[in-house]
């Protein structure tokens, strides 16, 4: 009985080991905001925090038109209807 046990606890193991590794060489399903440059996540992150294309620009020395340019970059990677859209986007993925 006891080595009928071990060696079902033996399988169990050894299926568990199998699964953990096909599981561990399957690729991770892409998220959108991972294509996301570091500074396209500064402009989003302070969208998130509310401010406003004047204030990204002087926050990140940089013009509007920058920041206007990076918004639209943003919501074509993220696929996002507007700006609002894009930030829970972004926090839905943990990027901001």
């Amino acid at each position: 009985m006891e080595a009928r046990v071990i060696e079902t606890a033996r399988e169990a193991l050894a299926d568990l080991e199998e699964y953990l590794l096909v599981a561990s060489e399957r690729p991770r399903e892409a998220r959108p905001a991972d294509n996301l440059t570091q500074r396209e996540r500064d402009v989003l992150a302070l969208l998130a925090d509310g401010f406003r294309t004047a204030e990204v620009a002087e926050r990140l020395s940089v013009s509007e038109h920058t920041v206007r340019s990076r918004v639209r970059t943003i919501l074509g990677k993220l696929d996002a209807r507007n700006r609002e859209h894009a930030v829970a986007i972004a926090i839905r993925h943990g990027a901001v």
